[in-house]
């Protein structure tokens, strides 16, 4: 049986082994001191979400529908403000 410590330690070697994969396997030129918590955020997105899987698409286009075009700028001063 796996002590208290390990047990956690595997859990985060699991967890970091698949956000490498995710991001080494989606995107091909990856930019990760520009845009690394952004690939940090879809993988948590992707994780929190990974029992619920046929839900994930019809969701995201929902979301997309809804909401109002935001020029890059503005996207970047959200990802700023919460540094």
């Amino acid at each position: 049986m796996l002590q208290p410590k390990s047990r956690g330690a595997r859990w985060l070697n699991v967890v970091l082994g698949n956000v490498k994969r995710a991001i080494s396997g989606t995107y091909h030129a990856v930019r990760q001191a520009k845009y690394a918590r952004r690939y940090l955020a879809e993988a948590a997105y992707r994780f929190n979400r990974r029992f619920r899987l046929e839900q994930m698409l019809p969701r995201l286009a929902t979301a997309l529908m809804r909401c109002t075009p935001c020029p890059e700028s503005v996207l970047r001063m959200a990802s700023n403000f919460h540094d």
